[in-house]
């Protein structure tokens, strides 16, 4: 719906304002890749989790964040720890493989390391995290300006002058784990490949 409004705007905005749980993993790179297509900017206006993080923020010209935006992110098409039962595990297959594909395509397309998604998970036990034994609660986790920035996320605007969320939404503090990216972390395009 949103692509075809945006085709038929008289006046083209530049700048998409999204707040997002996330969601499908393929629509949260088609919208991603609209956005990179149009050479929008992106404004998290309150929460950018889940494929909103993985696909819309890094494909935006520039990342617009508010002093109390929260980024979420908690894996990808990559991540190891799927559980799927053995009568869908073909099915699966066929389409996380189709996924992956798609994934690394778009963040070599968008000069992203897309180790973005799951380094989170690779500096922690992936089962402690889904058992909540990061803190009751965690739904995922964020990274430091300056972290993302290694991972190819540039152009972040900080509206506010300053980007401190925890400050300002305390209430979500615990939810989200902080990851420090190692000090000789190197980039890499296509880290993950079919």
């Amino acid at each position: 719906m949103i692509f075809s409004l945006f085709r038929a705007a008289e006046f083209k905005p530049n700048r998409l304002l999204i707040s997002s749980q996330g969601g499908d993993i393929g629509a949260g790179m088609d919208l991603g890749q609209w956005v990179r297509d149009n050479n929008l900017d992106v404004e998290v206006t309150r929460v950018c989790a889940s494929s909103c993080a993985n696909y819309v923020l890094p494909a935006a010209n520039k990342k617009y964040l508010r002093k109390d935006s929260i980024l979420i992110w908690h894996g990808s098409a990559w991540q190891s720890n799927w559980h799927v039962d053995q009568e869908h595990r073909e099915t699966f297959n066929t389409h996380i493989t189709l996924m992956r594909k798609k994934e690394t395509d778009f963040y070599a397309d968008i000069s992203v390391d897309n180790l973005l998604t799951t380094y989170g998970q690779s500096k922690f036990n992936f089962l402690d995290f889904t058992l909540g034994l990061f803190g009751k609660g965690t739904v995922g986790y964020d990274y430091s300006k300056a972290d993302m920035k290694k991972f190819g996320l540039v152009n972040i605007v900080l509206l506010d002058g300053e980007w401190d969320w925890r400050k300002y939404r305390p209430d979500r503090a615990n939810q989200v784990k902080r990851i420090k990216v190692d000090d000789d972390f190197e980039f890499e395009l296509r880290r993950f490949e079919i």
